[in-house]
């Protein structure tokens, strides 16, 4: 499927901001005659697609953050995150990076809905499929913070001047809101591409198949405390969810500035040395079964590039001192992640891929052998190995069970660090250990951290709605688990 390129994001999202409100009353709106009425709708889907995936993607949500939490990257320098120690700033910022940027999301829902504008809506494309396809972005956005902090502003949110203090949401609640919005906007696509889309290139089918794919995830993802999730799998599937790696829903990040793969940017283009190598844990696990995405995910390391064991992961969670020390001067002793593929300018940014689906689909079979092996295939599909290499090791791969299902899982979410490490959370597998040095922060009974603290600005600017929040989850610490994330 055609992804279109992006180069013009910067000044489309300058425009964006000086030209779109935050209001619903699009009557209202740029009265003033020297100024546009309406932005055409593909701009704000262009902008909010790359942004969303820009920040989703980057050196500190991902990077520091998502990768580092998931073990499958660990720090040389700059330990913090790796131990626990979340930077205050870097919270309140993507919190705030977040919700901006599905403004324009519901800005494209509102344009599309209302009388007066969507007609001039109309010309990127079927107002139904806009909508449909705003609604499921959103509702992957929110997914993913959710997953991060547990209750957080969900029904009251995007609102504008209209609700500056917006109510805190349970996530039991937002899960289920997540899943009726994901099944009307399946529900609601008809005939007819749109215009602005870099994920599909507007084609609906895909974006169809994404709905129903996204509602398997996060039914999935409540199988310890809701009775139902089997069921609402069932349906995303008889509604038609992804059925070949090549349905994969991911942003196609560019060869040229400023559409850069962000990881590019902040590990080549900054000329700074390494802050990132791949964990111990992945390596050993890549190493320990032959599995041919280890030259994909990882490079040799330099110091041993000529021995058998070329490959060598950076023990987890190591201090500020030790770090750098085990991993040598420019990182020479451990394997980067792969220059040629993870970090490369053009590189894939993943929402979600056929072979999760797969492994969904024998979870919810009682560990089903075909569909285990086919995630299996798709993952190592999806990252370019070559099929004889694919059939040699699904030949002498375990037998599914909760254990090697979870791993290839795991495997198979790398460089998508918070959904790994939200998977980790659900099954315990792979089985990890927390950091080598031990956190700086509290984790409590469990090792590895369970949600992120809430951004210290929202004590300020919303006290009344987060110690109400704080009062129904629990502490507002790491080791509180959300909802679904039952001991």
């Amino acid at each position: 499927m055609k992804k279109i390129s992006y180069k013009t994001i910067v000044l489309f999202s300058t425009l964006l901001f000086l030209m779109i409100g935050c209001t619903k009353d699009f009557e209202d709106i740029n009265k003033n005659p020297n100024e546009p009425t309406l932005v055409p709708a593909e701009y704000l889907l262009t902008n909010a697609e790359f942004r969303i995936m820009d920040y989703t993607w980057d050196e500190w949500w991902n990077g520091r953050q998502g990768l580092v939490y998931s073990q499958y990257w660990s720090q040389t320098a700059y330990t913090e995150e790796s131990r626990y120690q979340p930077r205050v700033n870097i919270t309140n910022s993507y919190w705030g990076f977040f919700y901006t940027n599905m403004m324009d999301l519901q800005n494209i829902i509102e344009i599309n809905t209302n009388e007066d504008t969507k007609g001039a809506a109309a010309a990127s494309g079927p107002n139904e499929n806009q909508i449909a396809v705003a609604r499921i972005i959103k509702a992957f956005t929110f997914h993913m913070m959710t997953d991060i902090w547990g209750d957080i502003p969900y029904f009251d949110a995007l609102k504008g001047i209209e609700n500056t203090a917006p109510s805190y949401t349970s996530q039991e609640d937002i899960y289920a809101d997540l899943l009726k919005e994901l099944t009307e906007a399946q529900g609601m696509i008809v005939d007819g591409d749109i215009n602005g889309d870099l994920i599909y290139g507007g084609d609906m089918t895909k974006w169809k198949k994404f709905a129903n794919s996204l509602r398997m995830r996060i039914a999935l993802r409540t199988s310890k405390v809701n009775p139902n999730f089997k069921a609402e799998i069932e349906a995303a599937i008889a509604a038609g969810a992804f059925t070949s790696y090549e349905d994969d829903a991911y942003f196609q990040f560019d060869k040229i500035s400023p559409g850069y793969n962000p990881l590019y940017e902040a590990i080549v283009v900054s000329g700074r040395p390494p802050d990132f190598a791949v964990s111990q844990p992945l390596i050993d696990m890549l190493v320990s079964t032959n599995d041919p995405r280890l030259p994909l995910y990882a490079d040799k390391a330099v110091a041993f590039d000529t021995t058998d064991t070329p490959y060598r992961g950076l023990p987890y969670g190591l201090n500020a001192t030790q770090a750098p020390a085990v991993a040598g001067p420019g990182s020479q002793n451990v394997s980067l992640p792969s220059a040629a593929i993870v970090v490369a300018p053009d590189a894939k940014g993943w929402m979600m891929t056929y072979g999760e689906v797969c492994f969904i689909k024998s979870e919810i079979n009682g560990w089903n052998q075909t569909e285990y092996e086919n995630g299996i295939e798709a993952s190592m599909l999806t990252w370019g190995v070559d099929a004889a290499d694919v059939a040699t090791y699904i030949a002498s791969a375990a037998p599914a069970s909760a254990k090697t299902v979870g791993e290839q899982k795991w495997l198979g979410m790398y460089m998508q660090g918070n959904q790994g490490w939200f998977e980790w959370r659900r099954t315990g597998f792979p089985l990890l250990d927390g950091p080598v040095d031990g956190p700086l922060g509290d984790v409590g009974t469990r090792k590895i951290a369970s949600r992120l603290f809430y951004p210290e600005q929202e004590q300020v600017t919303n006290l009344k709605a987060y110690e109400a929040a704080v009062a129904s989850q629990g502490l507002d610490q790491l080791f509180t688990r959300v909802w679904w994330d039952a001991p």
